[in-house]
């Protein structure tokens, strides 16, 4: 059984009056038939990419304890055996129970946590608010609803979706300086306009309590790798390879025309091919004026991709290192949803980035002028 042994748990203590002297606890207990279940092994996971951390126990008579420690307080996930999802838990260093019918383990009741009380309460809310106006049930048969069935449904679910906003805004208003505070940061930390990042970190970055947070840690190097890809920097090198396997360098194409597109893009990205007719004619327009396209594919299968640059008529330089999200180069320039572009021009300075696309011919057709 691998442990969590994670320090600072006496700074988070401090910091958390509503925490037990040390570490987490959570009581795990299964009720009704537990040959039911798809094995006696529970997985606690949770941490950061960067820094995962686990757990695991046996259930003994349908009931199993996890302890330890932490210093990231964030989402952790109770599964069987790593493998089928039990609950996500809050967790910090607190006590949990959590409980569940053998039968349908989906309906699992987490109790305790000040943060997974409140998580609790809002979902609880949701619960509410959808039953009330009936979008389980009609989500099941939107698709053969009228217009204004459907406008309808949209409304309601737009009316309870505002009103949990508004509870978590609330509790983040009232809890600026909380885990769950630097949780919300951290996981949208790619829409927060460039010039409150270091505002918003700031908060956390002067308190002992998240000294050792890994969260804080990735939200702090995140923030870094956007400050650097704005308009003016010089835009990171790199080289992939293209369909037949030869090396690609980015320098040696920007090096070669006034304004580079770097086109982040995949073939089974509906958003994207949508815009691919677009891309071709914008490129059949300006390419000889000295624009150029170098497509990044985050595809994981060589023959999706290579139909996919063929279906479209892709005919500008295309690479991949076929690692889905886990493009090197995505990661580079902090992709987290395509399509996505980067402009830079002939010495590699960025000059615009994440371009929406009814705005990228004007913005290339600019540009050209100068």
């Amino acid at each position: 059984m691998k442990k969590l042994l994670l320090i600072g748990a006496a700074a988070l203590m401090a910091a958390c009056s509503s925490q037990p002297e040390s570490g987490y606890t959570v009581n795990v207990t299964v009720t009704g038939d537990l040959t039911q279940l798809p094995n006696d092994t529970l997985v606690l996971t949770g941490g950061t990419r960067k820094a995962p951390v686990a757990d695991t126990v046996v259930l003994v008579n349908g009931k199993a304890t996890f302890k330890g420690e932490t210093t990231t307080p964030t989402y952790y996930r109770l599964t069987f055996n790593g493998k089928k999802a039990i609950k996500s838990i809050f967790l910090e260093n607190a006590k949990y129970n959590v409980t569940f019918d053998a039968a349908d383990p989906a309906k699992a009741v987490v109790e305790g946590g000040e943060i997974q009380s409140f998580i609790s309460t809002m979902n609880a809310k949701r619960d509410e608010l959808y039953a009330a106006a009936k979008l389980d049930s009609l989500m099941k048969v939107y698709g053969k609803l009228s217009d204004e069935e459907k406008a309808a449904v949209r409304e309601a679910y737009s009316n309870a979706e505002k009103q949990i906003s508004e509870m978590n805004d609330a509790y983040l208003a009232a809890n600026p300086a909380s885990a769950y505070a630097l949780y919300t940061v951290a996981s949208t930390i790619g829409d927060i306009p460039v010039a409150e990042l270091d505002a918003k970190l700031a908060t956390f970055d002067t308190m002992a309590v998240y000294a050792n947070n890994e969260l804080l840690k990735d939200a702090k190097e995140t923030a870094a790798l956007i400050k650097s890809l704005q308009p003016g920097n010089k835009a990171p090198d790199f080289v992939q390879n293209d369909p037949d396997g030869k090396p690609v360098k980015f320098s040696d194409i920007y090096s070669k025309n006034k304004l580079t597109m770097v086109d982040f893009w995949a073939s089974w990205c509906g958003p994207c091919r949508a815009f691919n007719p677009d891309l071709v004619k914008i490129y059949k327009k300006f390419h000889k004026k000295g624009f150029e396209i170098l497509g990044v594919s985050h595809d994981k299968s060589y023959d999706a991709w290579v139909k996919g640059i063929k279906d479209d008529k892709l005919t500008w330089p295309q690479v991949s290192d076929l690692k889905y999200w886990d493009n090197e180069v995505g990661k580079m320039y902090y992709v987290r949803y395509i399509p996505q572009n980067i402009f830079v021009d002939q010495n590699g300075i960025i000059v615009g980035r994440q371009i929406d696309k009814p705005e990228v011919a004007g913005f290339i057709e600019e540009f050209l002028k100068k």
